[in-house]
């Protein structure tokens, strides 16, 4: 029986992650999800894909009267890339998954990923949220902390593209103090979301600690293959 459960077609479990079963296959694969690992590891790297393509046509923060603008179709190779990320993603979101109390923090759950100490780490902002923002400075401090001689990159995209713009960053001072601190510690902006803000009508200034790189989701792919690990805040 339990090979049977294994066998859920990708256009099945696309359909369940999107929430367009009917009530009996919808059942019908919740209940081999609790036995199945193998078929729970699927549904989470579906998820992870579909997370990073919405991450990737995000929009631009309204302004005015200026119309919604489509974004382009990535190209071949850079959707074929964001598999790999979300394979990475797999045991992050399985963790965060396990961990049903709602009192644990993101910073608590990243104490312990963190003991292992990895050298080269990479964090994915993509909201302007002040509370995201704050968590995501909150984790670099932290991190370095313990491992100072690290590597960590904190990269932008989308709304997240106000952490690092003059603009409206409320963090501009700390970020120059961590950064004054870590000289292996880079903030990396998406171009991509620098052309979508001005071409909006948004003016971009970054501050002076901050690079560009020509998308966000490319550069975490080359990351992630040159095997940083990859945390979205």
């Amino acid at each position: 029986m339990n090979d049977a459960r294994k066998n859920f077609s990708d256009e099945s479990l696309n359909a369940f992650v999107d929430n367009q079963l009917g009530a009996q296959e919808r059942e019908e694969i919740l209940a081999a999800i609790a036995e199945d690992a193998d078929l729970s590891r699927r549904l989470c790297a579906l998820r992870s894909t579909k997370e990073l393509v919405r991450h990737a046509y995000g929009q631009v923060p309204a302004v005015g009267s200026t119309r919604d603008r489509r974004l382009p179709l990535w190209s071949g190779a850079l959707a074929a890339g964001v598999a790999l990320v979300a394979g990475v993603l797999i045991g992050w979101q399985g963790h965060r998954a396990a961990d049903t109390s709602a009192s644990k923090s993101l910073l608590a759950w990243a104490g312990s990923f963190f003991a292992a100490q990895p050298t080269r780490v990479l964090l994915h902002l993509d909201s302007s949220q002040a509370e995201h923002m704050e968590e995501a400075l909150d984790m670099v401090e932290a991190y370095l902390a313990k491992a100072g001689h690290a590597r960590v990159e904190v990269v932008v995209n989308n709304s997240g593209l106000d952490l690092l713009r003059q603009e409206t960053t409320p963090h501009a001072a700390r970020i120059a103090a961590l950064a004054a601190r870590h000289e292996m510690l880079a903030f990396v902006a998406c171009g991509n979301a620098i052309a979508r803000y001005r071409s909006a009508g948004l003016d971009v200034t970054l501050v002076p600690e901050a690079k560009v790189e020509r998308t966000a989701i490319e550069h975490i792919v080359d990351r992630v293959r040159q095997g940083w690990t990859y945390l979205k805040i």
